[in-house]
């Protein structure tokens, strides 16, 4: 299958209410695999799952993916299963991170952004694991060896039977997650290179009146907006 083909496919538009600890997947998502085939979470249940939202833009995934790709060679023979979901709508743009940073487990793609919105994603990367009946246990925003060893330690709990203890999440602070129309898997002002707002304070107050959007102007290089949108 072509490129060209792949970028024509697309989701059908679904309403959602984003899932809490404990809580089961959202009805009705759906994804592709990135030769077209459908893809369903529902499908990993009986595996220890850890679903990581990217960008292709996002820096911090140029990180993630390899610790991620190591994570489950290292435990995939005990049941852990690794996808990275993107939101990204131009499929080339995810064939080129994927040449930069290739992967062995699956990626797949909701271009309609309606996964965002039904796992409630504020920040990229936005990490979640799921227990082996489908339920969100765990949320880990942002990236770097931190939260990539408290998701392997929360993985291992798993994986060994163990419940994982309330405080293993890991939330970017409120300030920085992204709210409003612009959301955080969102290229437009958040990925674009003028959006870069590091400086002294009235460089930074000139730029925000260059921007359209207040609310993009505003991340000053954290996960709500700045730079690629990423903390």
């Amino acid at each position: 299958m072509t490129r060209r083909l792949l970028a024509a496919l697309y989701l059908l538009p679904l309403a959602f209410a984003p899932p809490v600890r404990g809580g089961g997947l959202p009805a009705g998502l759906r994804m592709t695999a990135m030769d077209g085939s459908p893809f369903s979470l529902e499908s990993l249940k009986g595996s220890v799952v850890v679903l990581d939202f990217w960008a292709p833009w996002c820096v911090p995934c140029r990180t993630s993916f390899p610790y991620l790709d190591s994570l489950q060679e290292r435990y995939g023979e005990k049941g852990l299963k690794v996808v990275g979901l993107t939101l990204e709508d131009d499929p080339e743009a995810v064939f080129a991170f994927l040449d930069d940073v290739p992967v062995r487990f699956p990626v797949v793609r909701d271009p309609s952004g309606r996964a965002g919105d039904a796992f409630g994603v504020v920040a990229m990367p936005t990490t979640f694991l799921l227990d082996r009946q489908g339920r969100v246990v765990a949320r880990f925003e942002g990236g770097g060896k931190e939260v990539h060893a408290r998701i392997e330690a929360a993985a291992a709990k798993l994986l060994a039977g163990e419940p994982v203890p309330a405080g293993t999440d890991v939330r970017v602070a409120p300030g920085l997650q992204a709210r409003g129309a612009v959301k955080a898997w969102q290229r437009g002002y958040l990925a674009d290179p003028i959006m870069d707002l590091d400086g002294d304070p009235l460089t930074r107050i000139l730029r925000e009146h260059v921007h359209a959007s207040k609310e993009a102007a505003a991340g000053d290089g954290g996960a709500a907006g700045g730079g690629c949108g990423c903390n």
